[in-house]
């Protein structure tokens, strides 16, 4: 999380946040080593999915390329203000964003705002094409402390290849109208970084990118390996710099360069809730893999951290990590932190 200022990051702490913490990353750490399961403290890091609806075609994501299986929506307040209520006072960290554009939820920017109401760190990654000088406006007021705006090219060619449906001119001016509100309103958030995926037909454009950033008055480039699933998409999408690529190519397999060992702090220490309420592990259960109930159903968060489907997933990170199959382009693992 390489995205995190730590003095906004201060802002966040309370005591009550400080114990949870220390008590959950003791029951993973305990958990790691002697491969016995112990939970104890509530995710002090929180994914919430504003909606899983895109208005661009990402060729490999789920969402832009037709290969997701859960029904679209949008989360309401409702919902997300229990989630809130329940879990809010551990918080440090809100992503609000997963498999779609947050800005195509009418109430995103409520959500901001209740969330901030809480102290909690809260950011997004957006396309940027909802950036109008109105939506900028309330993005600042509403506390919003950081924003990841994704530019895969330095031009519209380059730009619309992987962000198909995207207009580069209408991102651009998105960006600048949220500096320009920044400035007005003499405000130093959000921090704006504006994020590269490199890959075959970009990898020569990341001097271009740099010089992009800081013309638009953003924060900060982050420049990211692109995720891929197959060979096909490997000879596609990889860029041919091996020294940007994620993965080493082994004749016919395709393997991560650093694959996660030990078992994973995420089901200790974080968790992920859709737009539909359901709870699954992380990011990587894309498609609802590893459901561990409904928000919406059981009515009740915490019942679900402790639920038994939770800690069956738990034991089987603890005891047969690689038979999980959202964890095979996972780097997080006991191994990053010994």
């Amino acid at each position: 999380m390489k995205e995190i200022p730590l003095k906004l990051l201060i802002k966040t702490i309370t005591v009550k946040r400080l114990w949870n913490a220390g008590v959950a990353l003791s029951s993973y750490f305990l958990s790691g080593i002697l491969k016995k399961r112990f939970v104890w403290g509530r995710p002090f890091i929180l994914t919430v999915e504003p909606t899983n609806i895109c208005n661009l075609k990402c060729p490999l994501c789920v969402t832009g390329n037709g290969q997701m299986s859960r029904k679209a929506g949008l989360l309401d307040f409702k919902t997300f203000k229990k989630i809130m209520d329940e879990a809010g006072y551990y918080l440090f960290y809100l992503l609000l964003y997963q498999q779609g554009e947050p800005y195509l939820n009418r109430d995103f920017l409520r959500f901001v705002e209740y969330a901030k109401s809480k102290r909690i760190f809260v950011t997004t990654s957006t396309n940027a094409h909802f950036l109008n000088p109105e939506t900028s406006e309330r993005t600042v007021n509403s506390g919003l402390d950081s924003i990841i705006i994704s530019i895969d090219g330095s031009d519209q060619k380059s730009y619309e290849t992987y962000r198909v449906g995207g207009n580069l001119e209408e991102v651009k001016k998105g960006v600048q109208n949220l500096v320009r509100e920044k400035i007005k309103q003499k405000s130093t958030t959000p921090l704006i970084y504006i994020q590269f995926i490199v890959m075959r037909h970009n990898e020569h454009q990341i001097a271009e990118m740099e010089k992009l950033t800081k013309d638009l008055g953003a924060d900060k480039l982050l420049i990211k390996t692109v995720q891929v699933e197959t060979l096909k998409e490997a000879g596609e999408w990889l860029p041919g710099e091996t020294n940007l690529r994620r993965y080493n190519l082994e004749g016919d397999l395709l393997k991560p360069k650093r694959v996660g060992s030990g078992p994973c702090p995420r089901p200790w220490t974080s968790s992920l809730v859709n737009w539909d309420g359901s709870v699954v592990p992380c990011c990587f259960a894309k498609n609802g893999e590893h459901t561990f109930g409904s928000i919406q159903l059981e009515n009740d968060f915490d019942k679900i951290w402790h639920s038994e489907k939770y800690a069956n997933f738990r034991t089987k990170m603890l005891t047969d990590r690689s038979s999980i199959d959202i964890c095979s382009n996972c780097t997080q693992g006991l191994g990053l932190y010994l």
